[in-house]
């Protein structure tokens, strides 16, 4: 502990350590072999990036892979913490420190956390990952694509015999989460790949690919009744612990105790909850209770749900101009699209852009989903319910406009950064700023302070507050996922089905804090920023250096932008 404070100026991943020579090209070949092993070890993440010469191929999951991996990573980072950083450029050194946290987060899960060992999620999410990044995106004619597809699935009861074998102490949450995920696997492998290449006229083709679909389905059949027959005697724990969790924290570089964020997250719902209840009164001071059904009666039908948020995108961008949010790089918007069959099982709203290293199908689509035209009319009218104007707008401005296509507009306009920078993926940078937008739009007046808006980022706001204070409290506190689920109903105002999926999500992905503790991060930095610059301190030029640094961790940032290190929070 005293080494680490002795050393707080500079975050603990940059402690300088004895000289050695030659630091700036040692860091070069370092970078260089770090994501050469990184591809070749998970082929399924470098199709998602946007690098193509693995996508015949899947990630080896057995345990002798985990010990190379393990291997791999520890001799890197221990080689970049032996970096002089005094001889490294300010650029190279902040980019030592941001690969050397996503190291240890690496090294985290696969030595601590272990989801390889303890979640069955982990290998479905990594099959419908692996043909999903083959058919999403146009980066290849499509007889190129069914052939990768083929093998990927001819390769999948491998890699799920291997899952079996890795799979020890699991916890029942995380087993009924496999077994529901599988449900919308089956249904993705059965109907919508197939669906996907029905313009494939090549017999040959056809035959493979009917062959490799019955055998993946008959793979997957067999891991779901493996799951089955193992859930009466699922007894695992899915409880991090303080620990762990602070480890967690610290590699997206948050070097707080994580009995604070706990407290900082906890203040945050009450003053969102106060803000909401008394934004019910403005919507309707009548009825305040009723203030959120009013606001959900206001919205598009079915026909005009993608057009009502293009039109929202425009209405964004011509906004975000006048009030100088931000130095858009480009005019450029994502294409509103209807999301594919194939992906409305999982997604309500989503950008999609291309892998950051993706040459040839680089155009971002924003989906929404709409709803499911077999279903009954009341049943539709529900859904588009959540889809209500107010709402929509917030999840454009938090998916799009200043959100996550801002994000990646500031990527496709910077090509010449690092390859730590393009392929940076900070959890609290890139979520807290998309949640940051959100209320910093209604803030500068997006809407005219119209409160229906304002509820609908408050609604929104407290399911993230909520987030936090269910990950902390799950994982180091004893909060039970019964009472996680309560509180996401009863502060949080979620509807009864969406808290205890809220809530259960926690249980395996305690880093969704990071909306909420993101968002915190970069209002800190902003106060900060602004005590610094006085009268001199410019909102757009304060966006555009945080969006011109890349997705990596917010403590990075402060770094760049006040040219020295401090409290994140």
């Amino acid at each position: 502990m005293k080494h680490v404070l002795a050393c707080s100026a500079a975050f603990f991943f940059a402690c300088i350590l004895p000289a050695q020579a030659g630091a700036p090209s040692r860091f070069a070949g370092l970078e260089k072999e770090y994501f050469d092993g990184e591809w070749q070890a998970s082929p399924v993440n470098a199709t998602e990036t946007g690098l193509h010469d693995w996508d015949q191929q899947l990630d080896d999951v057995s345990a002798a892979a985990q010990a190379h991996e393990t291997a791999r990573l520890t001799s890197i980072l221990t080689r970049l913490r032996g970096l002089d950083v005094v001889k490294l450029s300010p650029a190279d050194r902040d980019d030592r420190d941001v690969l050397a946290a996503g190291i240890a987060r690496s090294l985290l899960e696969l030595q601590t956390i272990q989801h390889w060992r303890h979640d069955p999620s982990s290998y479905v999410n990594l099959l419908t990952t692996a043909i999903y990044s083959l058919i999403e995106r146009d980066f290849a004619p499509l007889p190129a694509r069914m052939r990768s597809v083929i093998a990927r699935e001819n390769l999948v009861p491998g890699m799920l015999a291997e899952a079996r074998k890795n799979l020890t102490t699991m916890p029942p949450e995380f087993v009924d989460i496999a077994i529901e995920n599988l449900e919308g696997a089956v249904g993705f492998l059965s109907h919508d790949v197939p669906g996907f290449f029905a313009t494939i006229k090549d017999p040959a083709l056809k035959a493979d690919f009917a062959a490799s679909t019955k055998t993946v389905l008959a793979a997957v059949a067999d891991y779901k009744a493996f799951l089955i027959a193992a859930k009466p005697q699922a007894h695992g724990s899915f409880v991090l612990g303080t620990d762990v969790l602070q480890r967690l924290l610290a590699t997206d570089m948050v070097n707080v105790p994580v009995g604070h964020v706990m407290q900082v997250g906890r203040a945050q719902l009450a003053k969102d909850r106060a803000d909401f209840l008394a934004t019910e009164k403005l919507v309707d001071p009548k009825n305040p209770d009723g203030a959120l059904a009013l606001v959900e009666k206001d919205h598009p039908d079915a026909a005009h749900l993608v057009s009502t948020a293009r039109d929202q995108l425009a209405a964004l961008q011509a906004f975000i101009e006048a009030h100088k949010i931000v130095d858009l790089p480009s005019q450029m918007l994502p294409t509103v699209a209807e999301t594919p069959p194939f992906a409305r099982a999982t997604i309500f709203g989503e950008l999609d852009p291309p892998g950051p290293l993706e040459t040839h199908a680089t155009k971002a689509y924003y989906f929404i989903t709409p709803p499911d035209p077999k279903d009954p009319k009341s049943q539709q009218d529900i859904y588009l319910q959540y889809f209500n104007r107010a709402l929509l707008q917030n999840l454009s401005v938090h998916e799009a406009l200043p959100g996550h296509f801002t994000q990646y507009l500031f990527a496709h306009a910077n090509p010449s950064w690092s390859m730590v920078r393009k392929t940076a993926g900070s959890y609290t940078a890139t979520e807290g700023w998309a949640h940051y937008a959100e209320q910093m739009m209604l803030d500068e007046g997006l809407g005219g302070g119209d409160p229906k808006l304002r509820l609908a980022q408050l609604q929104d706001a407290l399911l993230r507050d909520c987030r936090l204070v269910a990950s902390m409290g799950m994982h180091t506190e004893k909060m039970t996922l019964e009472q996680a689920t309560t509180m996401m109903g009863s502060e949080c105002f979620q509807p009864k089905s969406v808290a205890f999926k809220e809530a259960r999500r926690g249980t395996v992905d305690p880093g969704y804090y990071s909306y909420t503790l993101g968002k915190l991060e970069i209002l800190k930095l902003r106060e900060d920023v602004e005590k610094q610059q006085g009268k001199d301190f410019s909102l757009a030029k304060f966006h555009d250096q945080f969006l011109g640094a890349a997705l990596v961790p917010i403590a990075v940032i402060r770094r760049e932008i006040l040219g020295k290190d401090g409290p994140v929070l």
